[in-house]
């Protein structure tokens, strides 16, 4: 175990293996951190963890765990870190980070009262679907990072996160919900939106893998225009043209056959309007496409 004055070689320990944990102390160690220790509920992801990382080792307890290392990741469940942190011995300078994108350190009272230097550090990435752990590194680069904290480990999460290729930022006190919001509305729910693309692929009797084939270039190439020019100007379709009908087509090809569907496009479409406004689309044409939505969803209410 090294000193607090050693910052580069610290050693590491993680809490909590589920996916974030699992690809977070993967990437740490790809880059050349001291990942010594993990320790999960589930004994299966610390040990698949341990097993890939050098010199990384499963510990039953956490406070076993916590009293081999200097800078404690807890990557467990949001609802159960307070619990957690209340159920450890700290040791006074000691680093303890949680990694909930919702909060700051404050959910880590317990452990700052007795002398640890508390933080925060939520990658803006999703690590669903990892094989193979050097995957877990490369989903990092270009990543935001959003870090929270005080002491020295403010500073550590700064630059673990620039010496991860990302980006570091601070978000406002009281901000973090918001900033949590968005990033499931642009991860969970936009699986959510294409997974109801493929289904209306399927109706149409073609397979989840040819949905797929046909809809990824479309959403990469989507993406990389909001990366490029924003996601007004990459913005397209009927609603930016003002062409009512198809919206109204669409609407009656989705009834009757993906009816759990058709509110889904209508918010969506109503979501569209005040960009379909920036990009100049007139009041007239806007007010018509209302209209129809609420002519819709007051047939949808007998």
């Amino acid at each position: 175990m090294s000193s607090n004055d050693d910052r580069p070689n610290l050693g590491i320990g993680f809490i909590g293996l589920g996916v974030l944990g699992t690809g977070l102390s993967l990437a740490l160690a790809h880059s050349g951190h001291q990942v010594l220790g993990t320790h999960s509920r589930t004994p299966e992801s610390a040990v698949w963890a341990a097993q890939r990382i050098k010199g990384c080792q499963v510990f039953s307890h956490a406070q076993e765990l916590c009293d081999k290392v200097d800078l404690v990741f807890i990557t467990t469940p949001d609802v159960v870190i307070g619990k957690v942190v209340s159920e450890i011995s700290w040791r006074p300078g000691q680093g303890v980070v949680h990694c909930c994108g919702i909060a700051g350190e404050e959910l880590l009272e317990q452990a700052a009262v007795q002398g640890a230097v508390t933080g925060a550090f939520h990658p803006c990435q999703t690590f669903a679907c990892l094989d193979e752990p050097a995957e877990a590194l490369d989903r990092l680069k270009g990543v935001t990072f959003a870090v929270a904290g005080n002491g020295w480990v403010l500073e550590y999460l700064r630059a673990l996160a620039a010496g991860l290729g990302g980006y570091p930022i601070e978000v406002p006190d009281g901000q973090r919900p918001l900033y949590h919001a968005a990033s499931v509305m642009a991860c969970g729910h936009l699986a959510a939106l294409l997974n109801g693309a493929v289904r209306a692929w399927e109706e149409m009797g073609f397979t989840q893998e040819q949905a797929v084939r046909a809809l990824y270039p479309l959403c990469r190439s989507t993406l990389d225009n909001v990366a490029s020019h924003g996601p007004v100007s990459a913005a397209t379709g009927p609603v930016m043209r003002g062409d009512t009908a198809t919206v109204k087509t669409h609407q009656e090809a989705l009834a009757g056959r993906l009816d759990d569907l058709t509110p889904q496009y209508a918010e969506l479409t109503r979501a569209s309007l005040p960009i379909a406004r920036t990009k100049g689309l007139a009041e007239s044409q806007i007010d018509e496409i209302r209209d129809l939505l609420e002519s819709i969803r007051q047939v949808g209410k007998h």
